[in-house]
């Protein structure tokens, strides 16, 4: 029988990856604000998901602090692998995303996290380059987690754009340019991984949803920046949902390929952000397949991310969840062995 977690080891072992769950829940929120003006749904649902989001967030930055403070070793382990390393973009990243719950509350507020997040998403893409080029790369290490930290990037002009901030275009267009490229770049490598290296492990190919993301990004991006939807909007529109039908049948092995893993939240964030797309793409089309195709996405993103929370919360009772688990390590410890590095 599988002993409890104590109350230190739940900071010992918190991953970074477990902001994942934030984007998601803070996508959610979108979504369903904008089924509300599609669909007339219930507006209180994204309002309640919304302040879940947030709250998360505090909780998660407390939490991660107290590891930082009382296991800065293992903290420092876990920035230095070539793998888990990328999941810490999660940290800007959800903080990026709050501003879009924050500003009908608080603008001034909504435009100081803003600012914030903002730089430490330069900082962190910036660093994690340089790491990259510095040091020579493992080919087996691509996967999809590889493009949060620079293609990140796409998450300043989501709601940077919507912003009265001087100067906030092009600060947009600044980080969207640097996305969209490093998008299509870090895709190719992720791609090409696929094709010529050995399979992933079972347990987290559910992460190649997070190429859905990128793209997704990408469409809402090019339609905040340019105010309208033309072909290059429809192209990043169009790969994003042809890379949701190539890689969603993925989200099925979340139940049966191992123990519940928190990395699995890196799912959520892309279906919100692809259902988000969906629904800005239906606003410019005058059939009802895409309000419906939007109405789809939505009901699978809210039980998916339900699912998770569900998972989530029962392993945080049961003091389960950052216990090592024989069969998930097994199912990832080739991700988890020393890389040669060298310049």
């Amino acid at each position: 029988m599988r002993r409890r977690a104590t109350r230190s080891s739940f900071f010992k072992f918190l991953p970074a990856s477990l902001f994942g769950g934030v984007m998601g829940l803070a996508g959610l929120s979108v979504s369903w604000k904008l089924a509300a003006q599609t669909w007339r749904a219930p507006g209180w649902i994204g309002e309640v998901i919304g302040v879940i989001a947030i709250v998360s967030f505090l909780v998660l930055a407390a939490a991660y602090l107290i590891k930082v403070i009382h296991y800065p070793l293992l903290a420092k382990a876990e920035f230095s692998h070539p793998v888990s390393v990328s999941f810490f973009a999660t940290i800007p990243i959800s903080l990026l995303q709050i501003p879009g719950i924050l500003r009908q509350y608080d603008l001034l507020l909504a435009k100081w996290v803003w600012g914030v997040a903002t730089v430490l998403m330069f900082l962190f893409a910036w660093i994690v380059m340089r790491k990259w080029l510095d040091n020579r790369q493992d080919p087996g290490n691509a996967l999809p987690a590889w493009v949060l930290p620079v293609a990140g990037t796409l998450n300043v002009p989501i709601v940077g754009v919507h912003l009265p901030i001087a100067g906030v275009y092009e600060i947009c267009l600044f980080f969207y340019g640097i996305g969209i490229l490093f998008a299509i770049i870090l895709t190719t490598i992720v791609i090409s991984r696929l094709f010529f290296q050995p399979a992933i492990p079972e347990a987290i190919q559910p992460t190649l949803l997070i190429l859905v993301a990128t793209f997704a990004l990408a469409f809402s991006d090019y339609e905040g920046l340019t105010g309208r939807q033309d072909i290059m909007a429809g192209v990043f529109f169009y790969f994003a949902l042809f890379l949701l039908l190539l890689f969603g049948s993925k989200i099925f092995l979340l139940p049966k390929c191992c123990p519940f893993r928190v990395t699995w939240w890196s799912v959520s964030f892309p279906l919100a952000a692809i259902t988000v797309a969906a629904f800005h793409y239906a606003e410019f089309s005058d059939g009802r397949f895409f309000k419906v195709l939007a109405g789809i996405l939505l009901t699978i993103s809210t039980f998916v991310i339900l699912y998770l929370l569900i998972q989530t919360l029962t392993k945080v009772f049961k003091g389960y969840l950052f216990l090592e688990d024989a069969a998930a390590e097994k199912a990832t410890e080739q991700l988890h062995e020393p890389q040669a590095e060298g310049k």
